[in-house]
């Protein structure tokens, strides 16, 4: 083993090698930590003794073996010559008479004391003879007199970042992960070989071997050395010596001096653990019930010493126990500050522990926090609904749509808790639903968040949006307001403001998200899936609404299910997915008479519409159109089932029916831009006077944020224009529309803009024979992109779109890019005329 920063130390050991070989006995002490290198320094100058020609004898002190008398000098004497007569002094300097003698002890410390008599007298004794003792020891421990009639001592400090540097480099060629390993380790070599051998390992770095030597290190010397370290890891952060003597029953002389060893070690630095893999590997060696003993112990004690709650209740919930009553009540408070400070997952499992050690009235308001907290923080551990307090009650109903909902409003008493409440219903389940009048409202937001739904209602989009950010400006996010906000964020992209809903989002979802509020999180992350929908991301709105509807276990959203479900369908739909996996999750019935069930219905029937199922779509739009109604909340913002059913229509050859139902959604006062553009691309669908109002209708979608919708129309307009001979035109609109569409991600658009514009609808059977990826690749360079725009498009490399236009041209029968649109316009025929 290579030798770092031990150079000098092995130089100086040879110079008193060179000393007592000339005559003059000699005794050198190497001194260091724990694991310092001082065995392998030895082992290295034994090895020049024994090529000097020297008589070598060893001995290695053991904890186990002080108690054997002249231990190491029975190891000391072996290596002599069997004549039986004098102590060791005498053989020893029998032997010196014809050679030197190098006698190392490893260990000193742990030598029987007879040993260390018969070593001290050897010193005595050997002053002019060619006798060298070398014997190690470590810091802070002493061998007494022998130590300090030291001729030289040398100290092994632990190794320096460039000392590490100079390892790595040795073992790995490779020095770059320096500064980390000396953070890690201190500098023991011991510690520093673990890292480099589960580096070697594939291993995550520290790992096993970096456990395995942090225990030996701690098992090399006497018990109390692994007490105190594993009082340490149990304390973590509260090291005072006096607290550790508590604990291990030792006292603070006996605790100074051990952490002063794990310092030396490199496993301590201020009194603290070096890094989170040494206490770790400490408590992970433990037996369960010893760790469970300790570190109830370790809670009794900083109780006794006024700690902290969360202090205390942090190993109450490592141990998995209470302790006594003293412990319910310290789990109870530190569930409070927990939840304060956003820690909600520790606050769930402190009243965890502690709900079955109450009873009564206790048990009751245990209960309930807990409820009230799992619900925000950990809703897969949701507890028993039969012992929680009203507010907590109504926030379950709510998510669940229960018949329940009115009476445990009415039970309400704080009057903000009973409006955000309301408010929350009313999103949820619809105005007339909730059968409770609203509390006065008292804070601006209040009044803003109660004429939402009438501003919408009325179509006065600009009050809705001020009256919106009112409440997202004015109202904190909390248990009684998630909903409220929700609404909030949903109204402003109803009023043909989502990106401002975006951004609103945004801002909640990094707040839940740095509070760890899972379902505050789970419940803007859909709201945020929608508004992405709404803006026409729908590969982001798809992400989104999948990230949220994992976050929490199905029984915990309620009917809040249909909210990411129907993004996931709608998105689906775009995509040109033929079997929606939104359409297999499993809802609540109760979902069908809420607003939430409305949008999934929406979704629901327009995959049904995509995919040729004209009747289920039908039947799912009138559904809608029923509860809308019926609940005085017809927003075709919400559900533009008019122009849905219209589609429908259109697609049996009705028309006039189509263009009237269109007709009567454009009329209504809550019909918004993207509304109107709705009812404006099907009225171009329906009527004579298609090519305006299709144009109308794209302007329309993009003045409202959609950028899907408007490819839509876009790509319609781009089939109107062919069908009355305007190739040329047809090729700008279309190419505009594939654009569109390629920034919301829509592969499935794309098809359907090429299979729509006049320049570039063929059929496969005129056009050569090309296939799917040479038919897109044809059809976007018709449309005048350059091979590294096709390339972009269509997430291939520019030498593969090369390779296809060659193809493309020999099929064809072309020589060059510039006449495939005339080749192109040859092969058209308008899809479904």
């Amino acid at each position: 083993m290579a030798l770092v920063e031990r150079r000098a130390a092995l130089a100086a050991l040879t110079a008193t090698l060179a000393e007592s070989t000339a005559g003059a006995g000699r005794v050198a002490a190497v001194t260091g930590g724990l694991a310092s290198g001082k065995s392998s320094l030895l082992d290295v100058f034994a090895g020049q003794v024994a090529d000097s020609g020297a008589l070598l004898l060893t001995a290695t002190g053991s904890r186990g073996e002080r108690a054997i008398p002249l231990g190491a000098v029975g190891q000391l004497v072996s290596g002599l010559a069997d004549d039986g007569v004098g102590t060791l002094a005498d053989r020893v300097l029998r032997a010196a008479a014809e050679r030197p003698v190098v006698l190392v002890v490893d260990d000193v410390q742990h030598l029987d004391g007879a040993s260390l008599r018969a070593l001290a007298g050897l010193r005595d004794r050997f002053a002019d003879a060619p006798v060298l003792l070398v014997f190690t020891e470590w810091e802070p421990l002493s061998a007494g007199d022998l130590t300090m009639r030291a001729d030289r001592r040398v100290r092994l400090g632990p190794l320096s970042e460039a000392g590490v540097a100079e390892l790595l480099c040795a073992e790995l060629g490779d020095d770059r992960a320096t500064a980390a390993c000396h953070r890690v380790s201190g500098g023991n070599p011991l510690l520093v070989h673990a890292l480099v051998a589960d580096h070697r390992a594939g291993r995550a770095v520290p790992g096993n071997s970096f456990r395995q030597a942090v225990l030996a290190c701690l098992h090399r010397w006497e018990p109390r050395l692994l007490e105190v370290a594993q009082a340490l890891a149990v304390l973590s952060g509260q090291t005072s010596p006096g607290l550790v003597a508590e604990l291990t029953g030792s006292s603070r002389a006996v605790v100074a001096r051990t952490t002063g060893i794990l310092a030396a070690a490199g496993l301590l630095v201020g009194g603290r653990f070096r890094h989170d893999a040494v206490p770790a590997a400490v408590l992970d060696s433990m037996p369960a019930d010893d760790s469970a003993r300790l570190h109830l112990r370790a809670a009794e004690v900083l109780h006794r010493r006024r700690a902290a709650p969360m202090d205390v209740a942090r190993l109450l919930v490592a141990a998995g126990q209470v302790g006594g009553a003293w412990g319910v009540a310290v789990l109870c408070a530190a569930a409070a500050d927990a939840t304060a400070c956003d820690k909600g997952e520790f606050a769930v499992r402190c009243l965890e522990l502690a709900l079955p050690a109450t009873t009564g009235r206790m048990r009751s308001t245990t209960a309930a926090a807990l409820a009230r907290i799992a619900w925000r923080y950990a809703p897969a551990e949701l507890p028993c609904l039969s012992e929680v307090d009203t507010e907590t009650a109504v926030r379950y109903a709510l998510w669940h749509a229960s018949d329940t909902v009115p009476d445990l409003l009415a039970q309400v008493t704080d009057p903000r808790a009973a409006t955000g409440f309301t408010l929350g219903d009313e999103w949820i389940r619809g105005p007339r639903a909730t059968r409770v009048a609203r509390g006065t409202p008292v804070a601006l937001w209040e009044h803003s968040a109660a004429a939402l739904l009438p501003g919408l209602l009325r179509g006065e989009n600009d009050e809705v949006v001020r009256d919106a950010e009112r409440v997202l400006h004015g109202c904190l996010l909390g248990d009684q307001t998630a909903e409220v906000l929700a609404s909030a964020l949903t109204a402003l992209a109803y009023a043909d403001r989502p990106d401002r809903a975006e951004y609103w989002c945004g801002e909640l979802v990094a707040e839940a998200g740095k509070r760890g509020a899972t379902m505050w999180l789970a419940l803007l992350e859909a709201v945020g899936a929608e508004i992405s929908l709404r803006r026409g991301a729908i590969r982001t709105a798809r992400e989104q609404a999948e990230v949220a509807l994992r976050r929490l276990p199905a029984r915990s959203w309620g009917v809040l299910v249909a909210l990411p479900l129907s993004t996931i369908v709608s998105a689906d739909t775009a995509l040109g997915v033929a079997d929606s996996a939104g359409l297999r999750e499993v809802v609540p019935d109760t979902v069908f008479d809420t607003v939430m069930g409305v949008r999934y219905l929406r979704a629901r029937g327009q995959h049904y519409l995509a995919t040729d199922r004209l009747l289920a779509a039908v039947a799912d739009f009138q559904a809608c159109g029923r509860f809308l109604t019926r609940n005085g909340i017809d927003l075709p913002a919400l559900a533009p089932w008019r122009t849905d059913l219209a589609e429908a229509h259109v697609r049996m050859g009705r028309r006039r029916i189509a263009a009237h139902l269109a007709q009567a959604q454009a009329e209504l006062p809550s019909c918004g831009r993207l509304s109107r553009a709705r009812s404006l691309r099907v009225l171009a669908v329906a009527e004579e006077r298609g090519l305006a109002l299709m144009q109308q209708s794209a302007e329309e979608f993009r003045a409202s944020g959609d950028r899907f919708g408007a490819a839509v129309a876009l790509a319609e307009l781009s089939g109107l224009l062919a069908e009355r001979g305007e190739p040329a035109r047809s090729r700008r609109v279309a190419k505009t529309a594939t654009d569109e569409a390629l920034e919301c991600g829509v592969d499935d658009l794309v098809d359907r803009v090429l299979r729509q514009g006049a320049v570039t609808t063929l059929e496969r059977e005129t056009s050569g024979g090309l296939s799917d990826a040479e038919h897109r690749v044809a059809s976007l360079a018709a449309l005048g992109h350059t091979n590294r725009e096709i390339s972009t498009k269509l997430y291939i490399t520019v030498s593969t779109v090369e390779q296809h236009l060659t193809k493309i041209y020999r099929k064809l029968g072309v020589s060059r890019r510039s006449d495939l649109p005339s080749v192109l316009t040859g092969h058209s025929d308008r899809a479904g005329a």
